[in-house]
Parts: structure tokens; sequence; C-alpha cells
């Protein structure tokens, strides 16, 4: 078992809908493993889809080939406090006339003068704020796998699809296992991922979608013991798919 410490350092603004408030999109401050696992490109997905409708996440099929590959990433945490910038976004037409028409902007004179021709609605917002990860925020997360790979310098993040630079921090070779209770965990774990003999007890709870994570963990279970007071959960692998397909 190989286990690598990661530390990815934002080289631009990275945007994530982990929050919509009526028209203030927000981005929490944490990267989820299963965007790290299409980021780090162990998990191939089509950049774009032509029937929107038939088109869902394939987390269950994606990821559970990772679990038979014996490959599990964590959610990346801050490694210090978060800096957030907010931008506006309008996406409104530019011409002459406009009118807001079955979720959708209609700003062409035909619609105009034909009230009855119809427009396919579009399911994205037409202008709002957002609140983004700054660029500089470095982010640690742990990567294992049961051989060696290749950890990628750069990798592309959120909607924009904005660069991040990541480099291996530490690495460990079969690292030492041992049981501990009410072990603490400072960094983002997916509850789901945990292996069936860990026993939570505290935590500190970040809802996103598609899976809320936990933070501050107090839990009992097995370890992979990093440090003399560093502990990664032993036995991780991505669970629960199927309550987060869509």
């Amino acid at each position: 078992m190989l286990v690598y410490e990661l530390e990815i350092t934002l080289q631009e603004r990275v945007f994530f809908a982990s929050r919509e408030i009526d028209k203030f999109f927000l981005t929490e401050p944490v990267i989820g493993n299963y965007a790290l696992a299409y980021a780090f490109n162990l998990v191939a997905s089509p950049y774009r889809v032509d029937d929107v409708k038939n088109e869902k996440p394939a987390y269950q099929a994606d990821l559970t080939g990772l679990n038979r590959r014996g490959i599990y990433l964590t959610p990346a945490t801050p490694r210090q406090k978060p800096v957030l910038v907010m931008e506006r976004f309008n996406a409104l037409t530019d011409s002459y006339w406009y009118q807001m028409s079955n979720n959708i902007v209609a700003g062409d004179l035909a619609y105009k003068l034909d009230k009855d021709r119809k427009r396919r609605p579009a399911n994205f917002p037409q202008e709002g704020h957002l609140r983004l990860l700054a660029r500089g925020n470095r982010l640690g997360m742990y990567l294992c796998c049961q051989e060696g790979i290749t950890v990628p310098s750069y990798i592309r993040l959120g909607k924009f699809n904005s660069k991040a630079r990541v480099r291996i921090m530490r690495q460990w070779e079969n690292p030492a296992r041992v049981y501990r209770e009410e072990a603490v965990v400072d960094f983002y774990l997916n509850p789901l991922d945990l292996p069936a003999g860990s026993r939570v007890k505290l935590f500190d709870l970040m809802s996103i979608p598609p899976v809320p994570l936990i933070k501050n963990v107090v839990l009992n279970g097995e370890f992979y013991q990093l440090d003399k007071e560093k502990y990664l959960p032993a036995g991780m692998a991505f669970g629960g798919l199927t309550a987060c397909a869509p």
C-alpha cells in the first residue's frame, strides 16, 4: 500500500456550485473526492453531451472501477484560512429589445411579433453573483493506491476548468496499520467511504452535493499511522454510490 500526501495550489479562480441561494452561487472551501477522481484523470467523463436529458453522472460505474484497482482519494481540505472572491455575471442579451419567457431570455424581433412561437427553456441562470475560491489557495489531500501511479503536475477543476498545480509532499510505503479509539481526523472525509468497522462519534458537517462531508472527526477504528499523531482511516473505498446517483 502506498499513501501520497498531495498539495493542490490553485493557479486560477475555481468555482463549484456548492450552494445556490436565489441568484447567489457559492463555492464552499473544499473539493470533493468525486470531483478529484475525474480531475486526476483516474476516470474519464465527456466534457460535453448532446442529449442532456438522458445524460446522468456515472459515479457508480466509474468509481467502482477505482475500488477494484485499489485507488482512493480523500477530499481536499484548505491548508490555511481560505480566500474567497466575489464576481457578478450577466448572460442577458445585448439586443435592443428582450424579455423573459418560459425561463429563457427572448431577444429577437420575431419572438416579439409572434407571441405563440415556442422557445426551448434554458435551465441556467441569466444573471447573479458567484463566490469562488481565489487563486493561490492551497489544499491538502491523500491518495492511496496498491501500486505506484503517476501523479499529474497540473489538473483542471470546477465549472470553469480552472488550472491547479499538484505537488507530492510526502509518501509512505506500507504504513503501520493500528487500531485507535477516539482518534481525531482534522481533514475532510467522505462518510460514505469509511469502512464498516469504523465508528464515528463526533464531527463537523459540510452539507454539499452530491455527498455531505465531515471534518474534525472523532473516530474509532483502524488507521494508517502516518506520523506520531497523524492518522488516516484504513480501508476507505468509494461507497454508497447508488444513493448519490440522481
